[in-house]
């Protein structure tokens, strides 16, 4: 699936696909993936989130694969964090790439979740080292708010989908980026690493024209969760906690935490 015949080193049997630093340099553009890399050493991907966060992020992982092909065969998840999408997906059958800018998360994701058919790869969408039409489905979950380009970003995926594959991206919905000067550079700079925010119209803008289908759909409502509500939720199963979900966000003008855009090819 990896493009050109180049040698690459590998890092405990996961390939490191990463551009040269130099060659970022020379595009002066801000070196993301030094800050990522860090990012996976101070905050544990792997670690139980307190219950309100681990429910609120069970229903977006449920969300998400609801939407996943029934006959996708090979996933790439795109950020692959605590690897979330391997251990649901590999017990399935399915062969799962999990990717990562950092080196930190894709080799514990491995060790995790040891099997044939799942792959680490240790790579930047930027400068994605999948051929054309690699992969059935590609799964970019909370990713897309934080990336400098995210129209490239998503052009970027789309190239690597098979005809008739599915590209599911996930972001905050709507967000309100709170930001505060920095004491080092002088700057204003968003708490949480954000710096998109997206609605549906926008979201939807940035798909490819080639694309077949583009759908998009929001959830986790917000009043739910500031209600603690998810307490008694959290007993239902993902279809009847879809309807009361959906209810929510229509009652209350759809203030909801989440957004989902699907475009297939």
């Amino acid at each position: 699936m990896v493009s050109g015949g180049d040698i690459f080193p590998c890092l405990a049997g996961v390939p490191v696909l990463l551009p040269p630093k130099s060659e970022m340099e020379t595009a002066g553009v801000f070196n993301y993936q030094e800050h990522y890399e860090q990012d996976a050493k101070a905050f544990d991907y792997f670690e139980e989130w307190q219950r309100v966060h681990r429910e609120e992020n069970r229903r977006l992982h449920e969300q998400i694969l609801s939407r996943i092909p029934a006959d996708a065969r090979t996933i790439l998840d795109v950020g692959c964090g605590g690897a979330w999408l391997a251990k649901a997906l590999i017990p399935e059958g399915r062969s799962v790439i999990s990717m990562d800018i950092s080196t930190t998360n894709p080799l514990r994701a491995m060790e995790v979740v040891p099997s044939e058919r799942h792959f680490g790869l240790i790579a930047d969408v930027f400068h994605l080292p999948l051929r054309e039409a690699a992969v059935d489905c590609i799964v970019a979950s909370e990713i897309i708010e934080h990336v400098q380009d995210p129209e490239l970003f998503i052009a970027r995926l789309f190239r690597a989908l098979k005809p008739g594959g599915c590209l599911i991206i996930t972001t905050p919905f709507n967000e309100v980026i709170p930001k505060s000067l920095c004491i080092h550079c002088n700057q204003l700079t968003p708490h949480n690493a954000h710096i998109h925010s997206f609605t549906k119209e926008k979201l939807k803008a940035m798909a490819p024209g080639q694309a077949t289908s583009v759908k998009t759909a929001t959830f986790n409502s917000k009043v739910l969760i500031n209600l603690h509500i998810h307490v008694l939720l959290r007993f239902l199963p993902f279809r009847l906690w879809l309807l009361f979900d959906k209810t929510a966000n229509t009652l209350f003008g759809s203030k909801a935490m989440r957004l989902m855009l699907v475009v297939k090819k």
